[in-house]
C-alpha cells in the first residue's frame, strides 16, 4: 500500500527495504532474454541542478493462465522487472512484493533500488513484477467506484450498487484475482527466471502473500522478511487488533514524558470516543482565503485520522494535543487534522482499488461464510458485529467499523467469499519487523503469525508505524535484517529517534495569557508574550504546512500554481511559484502574522513580519540570518533569529519541504467509496 514519497514522510510502505550478508549458495541461473525496460530519465532539480537517471533494469513479460482450472478462458501477461547485481552473477534473488492488494510494483523499482542501497545490490539480483490486475500485469478498473457518493444517509445503498455493477463488469474473471491466484504467479516467475530458491520480501498484504507462498511452496524458499505482517487468514473484518493497539500506540508517541499535558494519551482517546457517542463536537476549521467554515466531529472522524499517522509520522505527533484539547473543549486542531485526507494508491496511475475490492471481496476474511447468498449477508454481518462486546470496538459504535471495513463492500460481491486453501507455515528462517506504532498491522497480528513459524523471530523497531523499515529513522531495523540475512542473531533496537516535526507538540494557546514568554526580562510581559506567540505560531504553520500541501496536491488534478492554507484561528498563507504570503494568520487568538517576500533563487530572503490583533503588542520584525529587529508595543527588538527559527516558517523552508515532490500530483485521492470505506492495509 501507500505512495512513494520522501522517506521523511514516513509513506515507505511501498520502499520495501532488503538484505545484505551471506548467501545462500550460489543461485546463478539462466536469464530468459529480456529488455531494456525503460530509456535514461532526465531529473530536473532547479535551473542548476539535473541529474541523469540511468534505467539498468531488465525486463520480460510471463504469461500465465486467468484461471488455472481452465473453467474461464484467458491469459495474464505480467510484467516483470529485473534489476541485476552490479558485481558478477547474483548469489542471491531477491523477490519484492507490493502492498494493497492493488499495488503495482514494477513502478517502483527506483524505490526498492535506493531503499536498498547501491552495496546491497552488488551481488544481489532483485525481482519483482505487477500484481495480475495492476499496472502492465492487465490493470482492472471499475468507473462504477469512482463517483460514488459517500454520506450516512445513503453510503450502503449507494455502495452495493457501485460494487454489484463492478462485478458484472468483469464478470466471471472477478474470481481470479485471489491471494491464491499471486502465489501461483510468483511460482511461475521464478520457474521462468529458472530460481531454485528465492528470499522473500514483503510488505502489509505482501507478507500474507509471502506467507502463502512459503506455505505451498517451502522448497523454494530461502528466508522470509516480513515487514508489517498480514496473518494468512486476512485482516479482520472488524479491525478488532488495530483498534486493541490504539491506546498503546498513541502512549508510545507520548514515551519519556514527551505529553506534558496529559498523564496518558491513550485514556484520552477513549474518552473522546464517548464523548462522541453523545454526540458531535463542533467548532469552526479556517479555509485557504481565511475564512472560518462550520464543522462537526463524529466518532467516525477517527479512523481515518488515526491510520494516516502510520504512515505521516509529522501528522500523529499532533494527535495527542489535539484530542487532549478537544476534551478541554477546544476542537480547532482536531476538526482541521480529521478532514485532511491523503490516500495511499496512486488510482490514475498503475495501482487498481477494484483490484483491492476483487481480491479482498474474494479471499478475504468476512462475517458469512464461503456460499452464503447475497440476501443473507446483511443479517450474518448484523450478528457478527452484535456479538462483539462493546468493549473491543471502543473508541467506536458499531456502525463506525461497518463504514470502514470490508464487510458492506463486499455484501454485493457474487463469490464473496472464496474458499481459501490453509496449509501449515513451514520452518523457513523468519525475521517479522513490527513498529511500535503501526496501527494497520499491529504487534499483536506479528505475534500470532511468528508464533505459527518455528523460530521466527519479532523484531520492535521503535518510533515507528506502518513499514518499519523503510520508516526507521535510527536504521537499527536494516542492521537487524543484514544480521539477519547473514545468519547472525538480529540485534535488538533501542529508543526512538524524533525530529522536530515528530516531536508531539504541545496545546495550542487559548489566549496570550497561556502563550511563554521569550525574549530578555527587560521587555515588557506583553511583548515578550507577542514574541513566544510569534514562536508557537510557527511551530503549528512548520508541522502542518507539509501534510497539508500533500493534501491539496492530491485533490488538484494538476500542479496548482497557488496554494492556500488556512490558520488555525484566522488568516491563511499563500504559497505560490515566486512568494510565499501571510496573511493575517493567526494559531493564538487575538494574535496574527502577515507577511511578504520575494523568494530568490537560495531562499535567502529575510522575512518581514507584521504582527497585529487585539491581544498583541502590535509592531514589525525583519528576521536575518543572525538578529531579527524591529519593534512591538512601541519597544525596540533585538533578539537572536535562532531564538525565533526553530518555530517560524520560512520561504526556503517551504521550498525544501517540497523539492522531493514531483511536478505533477503523483497520487491523487481515493475515489469516496474506497478512501473512505476502506482501512488500506
Amino acid at each position: 500500500m501507500g505512495g512513494v514519497w520522501p522517506r521523511r514522510l514516513g509513506a515507505s510502505s511501498l520502499v520495501a527495504t532488503l538484505l545484505a550478508g551471506v548467501a545462500l549458495g550460489a543461485t546463478a541461473h539462466a536469464m530468459p532474454p529480456t529488455t531494456a525496460c525503460g530509456r535514461p530519465r532526465v531529473l530536473r532539480i532547479s535551473t542548476r541542478r539535473v541529474f541523469v537517471l540511468k534505467d539498468d533494469s531488465r525486463c520480460l513479460r510471463v504469461a500465465v493462465p486467468l484461471d488455472r482450472s481452465g473453467a474461464v478462458p484467458g491469459t495474464v501477461s505480467l510484467r516483470v522487472r529485473i534489476v541485476p547485481p552490479r558485481d558478477g552473477s547474483a548469489d542471491e534473488t531477491i523477490f519484492a512484493l507490493a502492498g494493497g492488494p492493488g499495488q503495482a510494483a514494477a513502478s517502483l523499482i527506483d524505490a526498492f533500488r535506493s531503499a536498498l542501497g547501491g552495496p546491497t545490490l552488488r551481488t544481489r539480483e532483485l525481482v519483482t513484477f505487477d500484481q495480475r490486475g495492476t499496472g502492465g500485469s492487465g490493470r482492472l478498473s471499475c468507473p462504477e467506484l469512482d463517483h460514488v457518493p459517500f454520506d450516512e444517509a445513503d453510503v450502503r445503498s449507494a455502495t452495493q450498487r457501485a460494487v454489484a455493477a463492478c462485478a458484472s463488469r468483469l464478470g466471471p474473471a472477478r474470481a481470479h484475482y485471489t491471494t491464491a491466484d499471486s502465489v501461483q504467479d510468483i511460482e511461475a516467475v521464478r520457474a521462468a527466471l529458472g530460481i531454485d530458491r528465492i528470499v522473500l520480501y514483503g510488505t502489509s498484504y505482501g507478507t500474507k502473500v509471502a506467507l502463502d507462498y512459503a506455505a505451498a511452496y517451502p522448497q523454494h524458499v530461502g528466508k522470509l522478511l516480513l515487514d508489517s505482517v498480514v496473518p494468512p487468514e486476512g485482516v479482520d473484518p472488524f479491525e478488532r487488533s488495530t483498534i486493541a493497539a490504539i491506546p498503546s500506540v498513541l502512549r508510545a508517541v507520548c514515551a519519556g514524558g514527551a505529553c506534558s499535558f496529559t498523564p496518558d494519551a491513550g485514556a484520552d482517546l477513549l474518552a473522546l470516543g464517548r464523548r462522541l457517542a453523545r454526540g458531535p463536537l463542533r467548532g469552526h476549521i479556517v479555509d485557504g482565503h481565511g475564512h472560518a467554515r462550520a464543522a462537526k466531529l463524529v466518532s467516525r472522524d477517527l479512523y481515518p485520522l488515526l491510520l494516516l499517522g502510520d504512515l505521516l509520522p509529522e501528522q500523529r505527533a499532533l494527535v495527542p494535543a489535539a484530542v487532549r484539547a478537544a476534551l478541554d473543549g477546544d476542537p480547532a486542531l482536531l476538526l482541521r487534522l480529521v478532514k485532511l485526507r491523503v490516500g495511499d494508491f496512486d488510482t490514475q496511475g498503475p495501482d487498481s482499488a477494484t483490484l483491492l475490492l476483487a481480491t479482498r471481496c474474494e479471499d478475504g476474511a468476512l462475517p458469512w461464510a464461503p456460499g452464503t447468498p447475497i440476501d443473507k449477508r446483511a443479517s450474518a454481518l448484523a450478528a457478527a458485529l452484535g456479538a462483539v462486546p462493546p468493549g473491543q470496538l471502543a473508541p467506536f459504535r458499531p456502525r463506525d467499523l461497518r463504514a470502514f471495513g470490508m464487510s458492506d463492500l463486499c455484501r454485493a460481491w457474487p463469490e464473496a467469499p472464496v474458499a481459501q486453501p490453509r496449509q501449515p507455515l513451514p520452518a523457513v528462517p523468519t525475521l517479522i519487523l513490527s513498529g511500535d506504532e503501526d496501527l494497520r498491522t499491529p504487534r499483536a497480528d506479528a505475534l500470532a503469525v511468528a508464533a505459527r513459524i518455528p523460530g521466527a523471530r519479532v523484531l520492535a523497531v521503535p518510533g515507528t508505524g506502518h513499514s518499519a523499515l523503510g520508516a526507521d529513522r535510527t536504521h537499527c531495523a536494516r542492521a537487524a535484517v543484514t544480521d539477519f540475512l547473514a545468519g547472525r542473531e538480529p540485534r535488538i533496537c533501542h529508543g526512538a529517534r524524533r525530529d522536530a516535526l515528530t516531536t508531539p507538540i504541545g496545546l495550542s494557546p487559548r489566549g496570550l495569557a497561556q502563550v511563554r514568554p521569550l525574549g530578555p526580562r527587560r521587555l515588557p510581559l506583553r511583548v515578550r508574550r507577542t514574541l513566544g506567540a510569534i514562536g508557537t505560531t510557527g511551530d503549528l504553520l512548520s508541522r502542518t504546512f507539509f501534510i497539508d500541501l500533500i493534501a491539496r496536491l492530491q485533490s488538484a488534478k494538476r500542479e496548482p500554481k497557488t496554494i492556500r492554507i488556512g490558520g488555525l484561528r484566522g488568516g491563511c498563507l499563500v504559497f505560490g511559484e515566486r512568494r510565499a504570503v501571510l496573511r493575517r494568520y493567526s494559531v493564538v487568538p487575538g494574535v496574527t502574522l502577515s507577511e511578504q517576500e520575494e523568494a530568490d533563487e537560495r531562499g535567502d530572503a529575510p522575512q518581514r513580519l507584521r504582527i497585529g490583533g487585539r491581544a498583541a503588542a502590535r509592531g514589525s520584525l525583519r528576521l536575518g540570518k543572525v538578529w531579527t529587529t524591529g519593534r512591538l508595543g512601541g519597544v525596540r527588538i533585538r533578539l537572536r533569529t535562532h531564538k525565533l527559527e526553530h518555530d517560524t516558517v520560512t520561504v526556503s523552508t517551504a521550498r525544501a519541504a517540497v523539492a522531493g515532490l514531483p511536478a505533477q500530483p503523483q497520487l491523487p485521492p481515493l475515489p469516496p467509496t474506497l478512501r473512505e470505506l476502506l482501512g488500506w492495509r
